[in-house]
């Protein structure tokens, strides 16, 4: 029922905006950092940006980490929405920063949670001939109603070789 939900929510953002732009799709890869686990683990999904105005973008996104809480193996979902803001400089390279809210589930020992997060990253993204790729840090709040327990992850993504803008 959950992946169903985050297909349903990835193909909202997808139809949502007006039929002017182009999407993008990438694939993301990184580590993660978990409230109480001990060390990264890796993080990896896929992500859809549209492109607002010059400056401004939605993205979507939807990954997944695994990792070990006092010896119970944790699976940690998000189903993300952001609105990115950033700058051209010289042309191909582009800092942003932005904020977003996330859908989240938590699978432990067999048992399933659902909460609503948000997040803020930063990162720069480098356009090459047809390719980009970027890197970006990105702060969880995993549970709007445990706000003192969060978490983060370093990503790395990539557009263009395994991926396919859709213009309308």
């Amino acid at each position: 029922m959950n992946k169903c939900f985050a297909v349903l929510i990835l193909a909202s953002i997808l139809v949502v905006p007006s039929f002017a732009g182009t999407i993008n799709f990438s694939g993301r890869a990184g580590l993660y950092t978990a409230p109480g686990a001990t060390g990264a683990s890796a993080m990896y999904g896929v992500a859809a940006n549209y492109d607002i105005t010059q400056n401004l973008a939605l993205r979507g996104a939807v990954e997944t980490s695994t990792y070990t809480v006092n010896n119970q193996t944790t699976t940690f979902t998000p189903v993300s929405v952001d609105l990115i803001y950033s700058q051209t400089v010289g042309g191909y390279l582009h800092p942003y920063a932005g904020a977003g809210v996330s859908y989240n589930t938590t699978t432990m020992g067999g048992s399933s949670t659902q909460t609503s997060g948000a997040q803020a990253e930063a990162g720069v993204r480098f356009d090459l001939a047809g390719f980009s790729a970027g890197v970006e840090y990105r702060y969880f709040i995993p549970d709007i109603n445990k706000t003192n327990q969060t978490s983060s992850s370093y990503n790395a993504y990539a557009t263009g070789a395994f991926s396919q803008s859709i213009s309308f």
